[in-house]
């Protein structure tokens, strides 16, 4: 629980505070509300920010697998998907609010549900090839 909350805090100053780092990104064409940009277009193009929202999210299904391995497949997905639209229009909102230089995508909803859904799926075959007595140590649920 504790790597979890360590792991949400990281997530959420990486997503919900000023760009810190400013990372290339694949020029889109955008839209406005009233200063705030947001793409809704998906796939304008690809950048290193396309995977590092994979790499980011990844940890999120395997902590999904790790608080109840029963969780359905379809459910999993729902988490991911929940997880990212609110990183999503949290970014949106703060940035109408505060300015903080964000911008709302479709592509972030898209790369981090499958993040969560790779992270989930990597534990699922793990779980199913050998590894079960390993991760039964690490999960909240046990079997």
């Amino acid at each position: 629980m504790i790597t979890f909350l360590i792991y949400m805090t990281a997530v959420m100053w990486l997503c919900l505070t000023p760009a810190h780092v400013n990372i290339p990104s694949a020029q889109k064409i955008l839209f406005h509300f009233h200063g705030v940009p947001y793409n809704i277009i998906p796939f304008q193009g690809f950048s290193i920010e396309f995977f590092l929202n994979i790499v980011m999210t990844f940890p999120l299904g395997v902590y999904i697998f790790l608080f109840n391995y029963r969780t359905p497949f379809e459910r999993t997905i729902l988490y991911g998907f929940c997880f990212s639209l609110f990183i999503e229009s949290n970014q949106f909102i703060w940035d109408y609010l505060l300015n903080l230089q964000r911008l709302a995508d479709i592509d972030d909803l898209i790369t981090n549900t499958l993040g969560t859904i790779i992270g989930f799926s990597l534990m699922l075959i793990l779980y199913q090839n050998g590894w079960r007595k390993f991760l039964q140590r690490l999960m909240l649920i046990r079997h």
